[in-house]
């Protein structure tokens, strides 16, 4: 995933430093292009309902366009740059800062100034004092600048830019990774990289279209995770299993399994602790290698084996259900502390807690020479149901 979205602006990267002469980046008109890409990528975004893109568009939208004043103004084509040198270094604090803060909706009057708040926060950026001191400054350049389209970093940016990037990279892989914070990610470096680029308009240009090819290819793959990943359980869904199963090789078998008793558990303890358990069982199930495992519907999930042996089926089928059997879900009673503070310290003491077991039953079939897909899984299907009529808490498999 992280490959696939900075693709645009890596390649890019990788063209201007090494192949600055290339036709293509002198093909399209600029800057007309590079805001025609914005605007389409902005309407995408509205149309697909991920508004929180357009806080990172109106940003790209500012610099850029100051950017493009500039150089035209004061000649940052015939290489001076240092006047603009505090550019990269504003914007690069700006969008971490937007990436790790919360943003509310553009609906609202809140979101709405926040919206407008990254061209003020550029605007305010150029009349810093740090702007005049890196305009004097004699900055040695970077040993990069041996190759042709690599002139204009200096020290002072490389290490700047580094942390900046090392931080920004710790933060993904420390949260849950979601194609949102990688698209983010190159955004920034597109941004960063337009600064060294600007002895040519066209690179400036060119930056400005990686930047919104990496957001489509984001929003691509998010339009993706929502309709084949169950948002409660983070497993794939129906529609991803069906589409497994079609490319199901002769040698497979399907499992089926639901919780046991999982009305009652409802109608016990409420809703929002079902759902707790399906969280659960979802995590084990994703967690245990050897199988493949969706989320059919309800409290049914589905796992798929790429063999056929008997023998380690059973093993795996065993293994999954004392995984979930052996695991203690700890539930918070109704009277629990409203306080946090009185919650934390109560948390593990056993004081406003229940521990409970969950159980599985599953039902396990082989996959036969010519079977189809449905009737796969309706045989698994009476496998699980001669689990549960066997007491539950059982594996059955069928050959």
């Amino acid at each position: 995933m992280p490959l696939i979205i900075l693709s645009p602006v890596l390649l890019l990267i990788v063209a201007v430093c090494f192949y600055p002469d290339l036709p293509v980046f002198y093909l399209l008109p600029f800057p007309e292009t590079a805001y025609l890409a914005l605007a389409a990528v902005s309407l995408l975004a509205v149309l697909m309902r991920q508004t929180d893109w357009l806080y990172w568009l109106v940003l790209l939208a500012s610099y850029f366009g100051a950017l493009q004043y500039s150089s035209v103004s004061t000649g940052i084509a015939d290489g001076h740059v240092s006047q603009l040198a505090v550019w990269p270094l504003l914007t690069a604090i700006i969008m971490l800062l937007l990436a790790i803060s919360p943003k509310p909706l553009i609906s609202k009057p809140a979101g709405m100034l926040l919206l407008l708040s990254g061209p003020a926060l550029l605007l305010l950026g150029l009349a810093l004092p740090l702007d005049l001191w890196l305009a004097k400054a004699q900055l040695p350049p970077l040993v990069l600048q041996h190759l042709p389209g690599c002139q204009h970093l200096t020290w002072l940016h490389a290490w700047f830019l580094l942390i900046i990037a090392g931080i920004w990279l710790i933060t993904i892989n420390i949260k849950a990774r979601h194609p949102a914070q990688w698209g983010q990610f190159a955004v920034w470096l597109a941004t960063v990289a337009s600064l060294e680029f600007s002895y040519k308009p066209e690179f400036v240009g060119w930056s400005l279209v990686a930047a919104t090819l990496a957001i489509l290819l984001t929003l691509s793959l998010q339009m993706l995770h929502l309709a084949y990943i169950d948002e409660l359980t983070q497993l794939p869904q129906r529609r991803a299993l069906l589409s497994h199963l079609n490319r199901l090789g002769r040698k497979s078998a399907v499992c089926m399994l639901d919780v046991d008793h999982f009305k009652k558990f409802n109608d016990t303890y409420g809703h929002d602790v079902g759902d707790q358990v399906l969280k659960l069982l979802g995590s084990i199930l994703g967690s245990i290698k050897g199988l493949t495992a969706y989320r059919y519907g309800g409290e049914e999930f589905t796992l798929v084996f790429s063999h056929n042996n008997p023998e380690v089926l059973e093993e795996k089928l065993e293994e999954v259900r004392l995984a979930v059997a052996e695991y203690p879900l700890v539930i918070r009673k109704p009277d629990r502390p409203s306080k946090a503070d009185t919650g934390k310290t109560q948390r593990g003491s056993g004081v406003g807690e229940k521990t409970v077991n969950v159980t599985i039953s599953l039902g396990c079939c082989i996959k036969q020479k010519g079977e189809a897909p449905m009737q796969l899984l309706k045989r698994a299907d009476e496998a699980l149901y001669a689990a549960k009529k066997a007491g539950r808490n059982i594996a059955v498999l069928k050959t």
